[in-house]
């Protein structure tokens, strides 16, 4: 399926320069490991690559297509990135393992007012462990 979009304003324009741009960053930043690596290899190199010292973060569910395992490495990393080289992290994110990060504090943005929770009490986190709980005697 085809779609053509005509562009009818100068908002239009500034939106396009904005989608050429993201499109050059990928094909120059990220194109050159995907055909080497998976999805997930690659989001977790990116990552490790591009955070240096000192710097605050600002990180949008970057557990997307990282395996468990890549999640609680990319847990490790963040932790260290924090203690050993004084970066700072906002994140947002499902994840159970990034969410179990040592001294992290979590606001549950599902509450209405927000609230500071332990991750063990945030709904989805209850939602794998009951399940889990559920088919333990399967392991």
């Amino acid at each position: 399926m085809t779609h053509i979009i005509r562009l009818r304003s100068y908002q239009d324009e500034i939106l396009k320069e904005l989608f050429l741009s993201q499109s050059r960053f990928v094909k120059n930043e990220v194109m050159d490991n995907v055909r080497e690596y998976s999805n997930g290899e690659s989001a977790f190199q990116y990552f490790t690559e591009k955070i240096g010292e000192n710097g605050v973060y600002i990180l949008d569910e970057p557990e997307n297509s990282l395996s468990p395992k890549r999640q609680m490495e990319l847990m490790q990393f963040i932790e260290d990135s924090a203690r050993f080289f004084g970066c700072q992290f906002i994140i947002s994110t499902h994840s159970p393992f990034l969410l179990s990060m040592r001294e992290a504090k979590i606001y549950d943005l599902d509450e209405n007012p927000v609230k500071v929770k332990r991750w063990t009490e945030l709904e989805n986190v209850r939602t794998y462990y009951e399940f889990f709980k559920k088919h333990e005697n399967e392991f």
